[in-house]
């Protein structure tokens, strides 16, 4: 490269030398003919093209039903499916369930493995409290035991569907004195 085409490559691959942001704006001016006017690109026109496209003996483009998306652009759709079938999206189509018999058996199953699941939740939770406190063993209750001892409520017994024997009234102050000091 002589010295000229050096300073030329230098002048257009240096950095601009910009005194205020103003420059960055500077919009240049247009070229002018020989007459004073703007030289402006002539249009192209594609016109002749694309009457040639819909002319042309190839693949058409089919439209198909749009009664299911509306959104999907089904317009290349031709395009690499000779050999496939299209899977037709079932999103977004409405369908009415009847409600029977059936479905109340399924709905009342479902919500006693919900409630059955919620239970033994709660008493692993209770059971894993229990678990950090320390429970006292055996009948000993010296040591740390004794302290967490009070602490303690005993469980209401559980339901039973055989009736409970009538207790006299000796035996039923007996299980009260118990209770008091027990």
């Amino acid at each position: 490269m002589d010295e000229e085409e050096k300073r030329e490559f230098e002048q257009r691959y240096s950095r601009r030398q910009l005194g205020s942001n103003v420059d960055r704006y500077v919009e240049p001016e247009p070229e002018l003919d020989s007459e004073g006017e703007e030289v402006v690109e002539p249009e192209v026109d594609i016109s002749s093209l694309l009457e040639r496209q819909r002319l042309s003996p190839g693949p058409s483009v089919v439209s198909p039903a749009s009664d299911e998306d509306d959104d999907v652009d089904k317009s290349l759709a031709h395009i690499g499916g000779e050999g496939r079938v299209l899977a037709q999206s079932k999103k977004g189509r409405v369908q009415q369930i009847e409600w029977d018999a059936e479905l109340e058996e399924l709905s009342r199953e479902k919500a006693a493995a919900e409630a059955t699941r919620d239970l033994k939740a709660r008493f692993r939770a209770q059971t894993a409290r229990q678990r950090g406190r320390g429970t006292v063993r055996g009948g000993s209750h010296s040591g740390r035991g004794a302290k967490h001892l009070g602490s303690y409520a005993e469980a209401p017994p559980l339901p039973t569907d055989a009736p409970k024997p009538e207790k006299n009234e000796k035996e039923d102050m007996q299980d009260y004195l118990d209770d008091l000091l027990g």
